[in-house]
């Protein structure tokens, strides 16, 4: 049996949450910890798809910020690939850092609103590739394609789209240097309902068609509470 892609060992994130350090002093107040995450332990297989399930506050966009190195540990460990994630700010990190990409919550607030599509998607090529700019154009255009997406709309901005649009860039942006594992942080919870499905359904079918390793952040009531919390 092969070793999972991704492995998370008592993995915890604490955050300082103290009044000033001169408050402290002279008010005699200690400090404050917020245990956001504390000993989270899974195992994700290549291929597969794992979901973290919670009502909101319980910790999941903390952990799937971990997932991707943009949150340090306060302790614990997590691999990619048997490799710790601390490697991704050594020297050479960047070929780690490249095999992990994320898809945030909402769709317009992580895209740059000054920026043209063609130039949020082409962004991750210019630090991970070496393709020159007919080659990285092309490469858009392929990307807008395979998320159901015209290729001439790399030359429209971001308020231009409806929101499962844009949630379609997004994910276009992250699959624009082939990553190996998708981070998806309640990736349609600022979506309507009749778009969900669709955004869903065509993470699906890329899971299927690229082979993909998923990690699928989505909220809950807390009457139907699962998973990691």
């Amino acid at each position: 049996m092969s070793a999972p892609l991704v492995q998370v060992k008592d993995a915890a994130r604490w955050f300082d949450v103290s009044p000033p350090w001169l408050e402290r002093k002279l008010a005699g107040k200690p400090r404050v910890m917020l245990r956001a995450v504390d000993g989270v332990s899974f195992e994700i297989a290549r291929g597969e798809t794992l979901a973290l399930v919670g009502e909101s506050g319980c910790g999941k966009s903390t952990v799937a910020r971990m997932l991707v190195g943009l949150y340090g540990l306060t302790r614990g460990d997590i691999r990619f690939d048997g490799q710790p994630l601390s490697k991704m700010s050594e020297p050479g990190g960047r070929a780690l850092r490249k095999r992990l990409q994320m898809i945030f919550q909402d769709p317009y607030a992580s895209l740059n609103p000054r920026w043209r599509v063609g130039r949020i998607i082409a962004e991750p090529m210019l630090t991970h590739t070496t393709m020159t700019p007919a080659e990285r154009t092309a490469r858009v255009g392929d990307l807008l394609k395979q998320v159901g997406l015209d290729p001439a709309d790399q030359g429209r901005y971001p308020h231009q789209f409806s929101g499962g649009q844009r949630q379609r860039i997004s994910i276009a942006r992250a699959l624009a240097v082939n990553p190996e594992f998708l981070v998806c942080d309640e990736p349609t919870s600022a979506l309507d309902v009749s778009v969900q499905a669709q955004v869903l359904n065509l993470m699906k079918d890329l899971q299927r068609e690229l082979g993909l390793t998923l990690s699928l952040i989505h909220i809950s009531e807390p009457t139907r509470r699962r998973g990691i919390s």
